[in-house]
């Protein structure tokens, strides 16, 4: 899953759409809020701690070395690879910034599972995916810095 919702599901409203076009993970656009002198005072960035929460991911490979694909076999998987390359790339350049001072909880689904942002029947699986979720580090890193 890379946001928990899309520009194709929801209309736009006053002529705004969703965020995840643009910020699939905004713990980057947080984290540039904090600092910006408009809004704030100067955070610290050793005095911020930033816990960003994902919808989980599926893990995408392509099983071949060599693609010699057209635009329409490389639309999906190209879409695909850019937003999760977004959310990664976020979540990279917060932890420079932040070291220690940041967590993010985005699990991995099974690399045999597959789950599309609108898949209402993948909702039991979630759920158990979920519950069955070792979330020992996210405390301890909450306990350590929040």
């Amino acid at each position: 899953m890379t946001a928990a919702a899309g520009p194709t599901y929801f209309p736009s409203v006053d002529g705004y759409i969703d965020g995840g076009v643009f910020a699939n993970n905004p713990s980057l656009c947080a984290l540039a809020q904090s600092q910006d002198a408009r809004f704030t005072l100067g955070v610290d960035l050793k005095d911020i701690a930033l816990l960003s929460l994902g919808t989980g991911q599926s893990l995408f490979h392509l099983p071949k070395a060599v693609y010699d694909w057209g635009y329409a076999q490389w639309v999906k998987p190209l879409i695909r690879l850019m937003l999760d390359g977004v959310n990664d790339i976020a979540r990279y350049q917060c932890e420079q910034f932040l070291g220690k001072g940041f967590h993010r909880l985005n699990p991995d689904f099974p690399a045999d599972v597959t789950v599309d942002l609108d898949a209402v029947d993948k909702i039991p699986y979630m759920m158990t995916f979920a519950t069955n979720l070792d979330l020992q580090p996210t405390l301890h890193w909450l306990r350590q810095n929040w």
